[in-house]
């Protein structure tokens, strides 16, 4: 799903990787009395009693305006919709770090488990999520397409100081120069293996085309590691610091190697970083071709409610409560929408009003369509997340193109795992591996690249 960096502060649900299945809500409100333990528990009652007025009460200022009572309200009703209503609450537990307690409640939806999460610090909530129940995830079994022996692992890292990115180059064993991929993160903060639920796809690519002879590079996102620098209230930031900054930075670290090919330096962007990858291939230094998985070719905050009306409509028809939701959520689009350079103000959807303004002011279809360098479009027919209709403009506008290859895979889903059936996030509790046939396409367009 595409969403915004999240950080200490703000956690932002929007489309392409994981919306439902983690929703940050940190800051700190006075908690009722009573001890961590009773807050939790009161909380995650109010939540399933659909109070959420009540539990907008106990918020600071800080937290009313970053999210106010509709917006949890949305969020809230995007879980149930997927997940079905509560049936059962368990018993907290917490663990103590220095005068800061972590209390986990244990929630049993109809259709899956998960943990309410609450930070307690000096009597105030500083943090508050919901993720997937913490169970001991399966071992991990490699794709067939994995030949372990076919490559080695180096741990390096990527950027310059204050912000270098610890990152996994994956180098096939072999003595001439190779060409090697950058693997650019969909939105949100990411580890090197863009991991989501029990699947690890960007592992999965790492694997299946080194095994193939190409290098590949996979890095924390800088979300991830630096929260902290998109945390400030008030700071506006862009996907130049959020993405396309590291991701230049990788392109630079792999030409100067002396295992690759420096003209075989290739960008393969997932979700957020696909949409992003016209953009990137317009950058110093450029690549040499760009792979675009799942690029969205419309607005985000429109597929935002796309994504929205689809969960909700996956238990049959939204009531009430859900239509205003939704309603809600559109308003807030379209002050996204409306964003321009230079605004300044209240965050909109959780991020500042200059990150929409840098995505309202790009278009990926465009941009692309002035691009010379080898393009491959893969889109998963399954993905409710980043749609076919994302694809068609793609095809419309590049369709003919000698330099363009689009290709329709119609039984994956947003992370190009196949299934049958409508897809939702649940999906992704599933341990699975990206199709083989995504990665005999993006080695053969590789292949056919020229070298330097």
């Amino acid at each position: 799903m595409v969403h915004p960096p999240r950080h200490p502060r703000i956690c932002f649900p929007i489309l392409i990787l994981v919306s439902v299945f983690v929703v940050c809500l940190m800051s700190p409100p006075v908690l009722p009395q009573g001890t961590p333990e009773d807050a939790a528990l009161l909380t995650a009652r109010q939540l399933r009693e659909g109070r959420f007025s009540d539990i907008a009460t106990s918020f600071s200022a800080e937290m009313a305006a970053a999210l106010p009572a509709a917006n949890l309200a949305q969020i809230w009703g995007n879980l149930v919709a997927t997940a079905g209503p509560v049936r059962d609450v368990g018993n907290p537990s917490t663990v103590q770090l220095d005068s800061t307690s972590v209390v986990t409640v244990p929630l049993q939806f109809e259709r899956g488990s998960f943990d309410l999460v609450i930070t307690v610090t000096a009597g105030k909530t500083a943090g508050l999520f919901i993720r997937p129940a913490q169970t001991p995830p399966p071992p991990r079994t490699a794709a067939a397409y994995n030949d372990p022996a076919a490559y080695h692992d180096v741990e390096i890292t990527i950027g310059a100081a204050p912000m270098t990115l610890p990152a996994t180059l994956s180098l096939p064993k072999t003595a001439k120069k190779v060409a090697a991929v950058v693997l650019v993160h969909g939105s949100g903060p990411n580890d090197r293996n863009e991991t989501i639920g029990a699947n690890r796809p960007f592992q999965d690519l790492a694997e299946g085309l080194a095994s193939r002879g190409i290098a590949v590079l996979r890095y924390e996102k800088r979300a991830k590691v630096y929260p902290q620098a998109f945390a400030a209230r008030g700071r506006t930031f862009t996907v130049r610091e959020e993405v396309i900054e590291d991701a230049v930075a990788a392109i630079a670290l792999l030409r100067a190697r002396a295992e690759i090919d420096p003209g075989k330096v290739v960008v393969i962007g997932h979700s957020l970083g696909a949409t992003l990858a016209p953009r990137i291939a317009k950058e110093n230094p450029a690549p040499a071709a760009i792979v675009m998985l799942a690029a969205a070719a419309r607005p985000i905050p429109e597929l935002l409610i796309e994504q929205t009306e689809y969960l909700a409509g996956l238990n049959g028809t939204p009531d009430a409560t859900v239509k205003a939701q939704i309603a809600t959520l559109k308003a807030e689009a379209e002050r996204a929408l409306a964003a321009k350079v230079g605004d300044t103000g209240e965050p909109i959807l959780n991020v500042p009003p200059s990150y929409w303004a840098d995505l309202n002011a790009y278009d990926p279809v465009a941009t692309a369509a002035t691009l010379t360098l080898p393009i491959l479009a893969l889109q998963g027919g399954r993905d409710y997340q980043v749609t076919s209709k994302d694809f068609e403009r793609f095809q419309s506008s590049l369709s003919g193109r000698s330099n363009v290859t689009l290709t329709l895979l119609p039984t994956l889903n947003h992370i190009f795992i196949a299934g049958d059936g409508p897809s939702s996030p649940l999906e992704y509790a599933k341990p699975g591996h990206v199709d083989a046939a995504v990665i005999q396409a993006i080695a053969q367009f590789i292949d056919r690249l020229p070298g330097s």
